[in-house]
């Protein structure tokens, strides 16, 4: 598999905080024209982008602080790394996002039970496609870092930002209307469609950061990749109990593969050291456990334990 990834860890890892940076710096600046603007216009649309634009800020530095940590090597109280501090950072977005969203879709109804006039169009207009713009451009570079140095959190981050340039140009939308028809319920409307689609993004980030932590295998793609790398090497008579999961960008997989009986410890020893590079090396990220059997005897041994339980079903039928 060819893959971007750096299989230089401190790479990575300075690459991770340096995406995150940007997208703080970002949304810091948007946040701030966004009050100022919702506050002059008094656009409920533009409200219910201040809302999301306070949630991708905290996301930001939720994810900066998470990338800091994630990459940090095994300690004594985390032997198996910081990995999952990612996805834990993905479930702690997902709820602000989900939070502003339900705050965006009460004022929204608000507004449009009780309609104001709008002040100042001209400013909501040109801040709104403004952030459209900044946004299509961070997410796309943090969607590409995401996925060059696979950080679940630079993802998350980066799909969210993607749904905010909707969003905003969901509300420039609804402004247009309201100055063409001089109907101000439109901007509300607008409002009410940019929170749903925060509920729907909210949603899906926690619904993948859930998968993670509760060590769903790798994808079928990646396992078949550590298949293929087991059944090239002529030594390997046959491998089982092939297990994975992800922890943030860290992938772990075990697996018992079968050699001949005849191996010494210490071929068996080697091999076991050639696989996990070749695995490392198909893989990045990857942390491989293999536990070595003797072919003929694990054979043996799977028959006497299989005649064995058939032995028991058979008595407990009896009974």
């Amino acid at each position: 598999m060819t893959s971007t990834i750096s299989n230089n860890p401190r790479d990575a890892a300075k690459g991770k905080r340096d995406a995150a940076r940007w997208a703080v710096a970002s949304n810091t600046g948007l946040l701030m024209m966004k009050i100022v603007v919702g506050a002059v216009t008094g656009s409920v649309g533009v409200l219910a982008e201040v809302v999301n634009s306070g949630a991708d800020l905290v996301g930001s530095l939720i994810v900066y602080l998470s990338v800091r940590v994630s990459d940090e090597p095994p300690d004594e109280t985390h032997a198996y790394g910081h990995g999952k501090i990612e996805n834990l950072s993905g479930i702690a977005t997902a709820t602000l996002i989900l939070t502003g969203g339900c705050y965006a879709i009460v004022q929204a109804v608000r507004q449009l039970i009780h309609p104001e006039p709008l002040q100042h169009l001209n400013w909501a207009l040109g801040t709104m496609a403004a952030s459209a713009l900044v946004n299509y451009w961070v997410s796309r570079y943090l969607m590409q870092r995401g996925r060059d140095l696979d950080s679940p959190a630079l993802l998350a981050d980066g799909h969210h930002l993607k749904t905010d340039v909707i969003t905003s140009l969901g509300v420039v939308l609804g402004l247009i209307l309201v100055r063409v028809t001089g109907f101000a319920q439109w901007d509300s409307l607008a409002a009410l469609g940019v929170a749903l689609l925060i509920l729907y993004v909210g949603f899906s980030l926690a619904r993948d950061a859930v998968f993670t932590l509760s060590d769903r295998v790798l994808p079928a793609a990646e396992v078949a990749i550590l298949e293929n790398v087991l059944r090239s090497n002529k030594e390997v008579l046959d491998f089982h109990k092939l297990r994975t999961r992800k922890s943030g960008s860290h992938r772990h997989a075990d697996v018992h593969v079968q050699i001949a009986d005849t191996h010494t410890f210490v071929e068996a020893h080697r091999l076991t050291e050639d696989l996990e590079d070749q695995m490392r090396e198909a893989l990045p990220n990857l942390h491989p456990i293999i536990h070595m059997e003797p072919y003929e005897d694990e054979v043996e041994h799977q028959r006497a334990y299989h005649a064995q339980e058939k032995g028991r079903n058979s008595q407990n039928k009896s009974l």
